[in-house]
């Protein structure tokens, strides 16, 4: 069975200054679609930390997950959501075992 980390990622700032950060919100297991479906009800659940007043907000859904804008007094911002294969934990051997070590170059590089 397959783990999923489920993600968030939100503009923050302003002006030249304005960035994107991102969060693991938590897991899923299951397949994909299940993960889909929980990454939803996350993001239905979801409060932006900006804009701090929320006049209208809309959550789309995309290939990858969904896109939530969130319209502000003055500014607008934006919310992917995405979910994302765990394919290796340091701390779990069943699940790095299943994957390349990460320090590992492949041939040719």
């Amino acid at each position: 069975m397959a783990r999923w980390g489920l993600f968030a990622e939100e503009t923050v700032g302003s002006g030249d200054a304005r960035r994107w950060e991102y969060e693991l919100l938590g897991h899923a297991d299951g397949t994909r679609e299940e993960a889909l479906r929980k990454l939803e009800e996350t993001a239905l659940a979801y409060r932006p930390s900006k804009p701090f007043t929320v006049r209208r907000s809309w959550l789309y859904r995309s290939g990858e997950g969904f896109v939530q804008v969130n319209e502000g007094v003055t500014t607008t911002y934006i919310c992917r959501f995405t979910v994302a294969e765990l394919v290796r934990d340091s701390k779990d051997p069943k699940v790095a075992a299943m994957a390349e070590p990460w320090d590992r170059v492949p041939e040719g590089f």
